[in-house]
C-alpha cells in the first residue's frame, strides 16, 4: 500500500523552512523565514504554539528538552522545549549559520556557517568548543556519526568532507558538488545523513542520485536512483531503524528506498512542485514530515515500515503458510505409512 500524502498547509512565510520531530514524535517542530519556531500537535493543528527566535530562523534541532536554532543574528540559540524560554547562546559566527544538528545523545551540537567554519559545541558547557577549518566557501549541511567519531559536512566549495571529531582533522574529502560562492546560488543544500545506530553508511545527495559511502574505508559502495527523479536531490533522511532512506528534490519529488534491496518503495510528488528543503522521519512510526522552500508543511503517512519488521498481515500470512506446510508434511508421512503398511500386508498375504 503506497504512502498517504496529506494536503500541505501554510507554516511560515516564503523561504527556506526546516522541520523535525520531538523525541517522542508527539509533535512536529518547524522554523522559517519569519523568525518563528512553531510546534504542531499534528498537521491539522490550527493553533500551533509559536516561539519567536529572531528575524529569520535557518535551521532547528531538538533533543532532550533543548531546542536549538540557527538565527539571522549569526548565533546558535537555545530555548527550553516545549516552554520556549530563552536558555542562552551556544556559539557565534561572523555570518549566518546555515545548519545546526544534535549528536545522537544530545550532548553536543554542530553548526556550519557562511564564514566557512564548522563548530562542535558542548550543550551543557558552551566554553567547550571545537572549530573545523578547511572549507573554502559557505558550509551547507552537517551530520554527526551516531558513534560520535566522525562529522560530515557539505559546502559551496563543491566538497563533502568527513572530519575526525577528536583532533579536528579531515579524514576524507570528495569533490561532489557544483562550486558556487554563496549558499543562495547553490543548486542543492546537500543535506547529508549517517545511517542510524551503526553509522555504517553515509548518504550524500548528488545530482539525481544518492551516493552511499562505507564508514572508514570511504568507498562509494553504491548509488540509489530512480527514473521518477527528474531534477537535483536536495536532502536525505534515514528511517530510525536504518533500513530505509528518503530523499527530496528541488522540484518536489520525494522518494523512499529500501537500502538493503535498493528497491524504490515510495514515489510522491509535491502538489505544486516546490523544492523540498526539510525532511524528518517520525521516531517510531512510518510518518515523514516535510517542508518546502515556500514555507509550507506536509506529511506522509504509512511510509514503508520504520522498525524494519514484517507487517502483522504478513506475519499472519507466513504463519498460515507454515501451518499448511506442516499439514502437507503430516499428510505425506501418513500416506507413506499407509502405503508401507499396505505393502507389508500384501507381502504377508503372498507369503502365507
Amino acid at each position: 500500500m503506497p504512502a498517504t500524502q496529506k494536503p500541505m498547509r501554510y507554516g511560515h512565510t516564503e523561504g527556506h523552512t526546516d522541520v523535525c520531530f520531538d523525541d517522542s514524535g508527539s509533535c512536529i517542530v518547524t522554523c522559517g523565514s519569519d523568525g518563528d519556531v512553531r510546534i504542531w500537535e499534528d498537521l491539522d493543528d490550527d493553533d500551533p504554539k509559536s516561539i519567536n527566535v529572531g528575524e529569520k530562523a535557518y535551521s532547528c534541532a531538538l533533543k532532550s528538552g533543548k531546542l536549538v536554532t540557527a538565527v539571522s543574528n549569526n548565533t546558535i540559540q537555545v530555548h527550553t522545549f516545549p516552554e520556549g524560554v530563552p536558555d542562552g547562546i551556544l556559539t557565534r559566527f561572523t555570518t549566518n549559520a546555515n545548519h545546526v544538528v544534535f549528536n545522537s545523545d544530545g550532548t553536543k551540537i554542530a553548526a556550519g556557517s557562511g564564514d566557512f567554519l564548522v563548530k562542535v559545541v558542548d550543550v551543557m558547557d558552551c566554553s567547550q568548543q571545537k572549530t573545523f577549518r578547511g572549507h573554502e566557501a559557505p558550509v551547507l549541511s552537517l551530520s554527526f556519526d551516531p558513534k560520535d567519531i566522525f562529522l560530515a559536512s557539505s559546502s559551496c566549495d563543491g566538497s563533502v568532507k568527513v572530519w575526525q571529531i577528536s583532533d579536528q582533522t579531515c579524514a576524507i574529502s570528495w569533490p561532489l558538488l557544483q562550486k558556487v560562492n554563496d549558499e543562495i546560488n547553490a543548486k542543492s543544500i546537500c543535506r547529508l545523513a549517517w545511517q542510524p545506530k551503526s553509522g555504517k553508511l553515509l548518504a550524500v545527495p548528488v545530482e539525481k542520485s544518492v551516493k552511499l559511502y562505507r564508514r572508514e574505508t570511504w568507498n562509494n559502495l553504491f548509488d540509489l536512483s530512480d527514473n521518477f527523479i527528474s531534477q537535483t536531490l536536495n536532502i536525505v533522511t534515514w528511517s530510525p531503524c536504518g533500513h530505509y532512506l528518503a530523499a527530496g528534490s528541488i522540484n518536489g519529488s520525494i522518494i523512499v528506498w529500501n537500502v538493503e534491496t535498493k528497491d524504490c518503495m515510495e514515489r510522491v510528488k509535491h502538489e505544486k512542485g516546490y523544492a523540498i528543503c526539510g525532511l524528518a522521519w517520525h521516531p517510531t512510526c512510518g510518518r515523514i514530515a516535510y517542508t518546502d522552500a515556500e514555507g509550507n508543511l506536509g506529511l506522509l503517512e504509512n511510509v514503508c515500515n520504520p522498525n524494519g519488521k514484517i507487517s502483522s498481515s504478513k506475519v499472519i500470512s507466513n504463519m498460515v503458510e507454515q501451518f499448511l506446510e506442516h499439514i502437507s508434511v503430516i499428510i505425506w508421512i501418513w500416506k507413506t505409512s499407509q502405503i508401507a503398511l499396505l505393502s507389508w500386508k500384501i507381502t504377508i498375504h503372498v507369503t502365507i
